[in-house]
C-alpha cells in the first residue's frame, strides 16, 4: 500500500513542480522545432508538373483518336437507318429514292449525334450509294482521316469505303474508317 500511495504522492508532486515552475522552455514552439517540415517543395511540385505535361503531351493526341473512332459509330448508325428506309422504298417503288427528302417518315439528315451529315449520293433500280460527312461544326471534322463514310449497294453487293479530308477516296486501306 505505501508504493502505492509514494506513486501518487510522486505523481501529484511532479504535476505540481512544471505548474508551479512552468516557463514555456519545454513546450515546442513552431519556430524552435526539430521536427522536419511537412509537404513538397517548389523543386519537387515543378518536377511534378512537367511530369504530368510530358504525359499530356503525349497522351492525348491519342485519346483524341480513340474519342474520333467512337464518333465513327454515330455514321454508320445513321447510314444503317437510311439503308433501312431505301430497302422500303424499294419494296414499293422500282427504284431506290435519290435523295434524303423523298424517303418515307421523317428521314433524318444528319446522324443521330448530329456529328454527320447524311447524303445520297446515287440511286437507280439496282442500288444506291450513300454517304456520311462530317459536320463543320462538329468536332468529328477534325477527323481528317475519315472525313466521310460512304457505302454503296449494287445487285446486293454491300460495300463501304471512307474519304478524307480532300475528299479523295481512301484507297490505301479503304475499311480503316469502319470496324472489323
Amino acid at each position: 500500500m505505501m508504493s502505492g500511495s509514494r506513486r501518487a504522492t510522486s505523481g501529484w508532486l511532479r504535476k505540481c513542480k512544471v505548474a508551479a515552475g512552468s516557463d514555456n522552455r519545454d513546450m515546442h514552439h513552431a519556430s524552435g522545432s526539430a521536427r522536419p517540415h511537412a509537404g513538397f517543395t517548389l523543386i519537387e511540385l515543378m518536377i511534378v508538373v512537367g511530369v504530368v505535361g510530358i504525359l499530356a503531351i503525349v497522351a492525348y493526341p491519342s485519346f483524341q483518336e480513340s474519342v474520333r473512332k467512337s464518333r465513327r459509330a454515330d455514321a454508320i448508325a445513321g447510314l444503317n437507318k437510311l439503308q433501312q428506309l431505301q430497302e422500303r422504298v424499294r419494296s414499293q417503288q422500282p427504284s431506290y429514292a435519290d435523295a434524303v427528302a423523298s424517303m418515307p417518315g421523317p428521314p433524318p439528315a444528319t446522324s443521330p449525334e448530329r456529328h454527320y451529315v447524311l447524303a445520297v449520293t446515287a440511286a437507280s433500280a439496282n442500288g444506291y450509294s450513300m454517304r456520311a460527312t462530317a459536320s463543320a461544326s462538329s468536332p468529328q471534322f477534325g477527323d481528317t482521316k475519315c472525313r466521310a463514310l460512304q457505302v454503296a449497294m449494287d445487285r446486293g453487293t454491300m460495300t463501304t469505303s471512307s474519304l478524307n479530308a480532300a475528299g479523295d477516296l481512301d484507297t490505301a486501306n479503304a475499311n480503316r474508317c469502319w470496324p472489323r
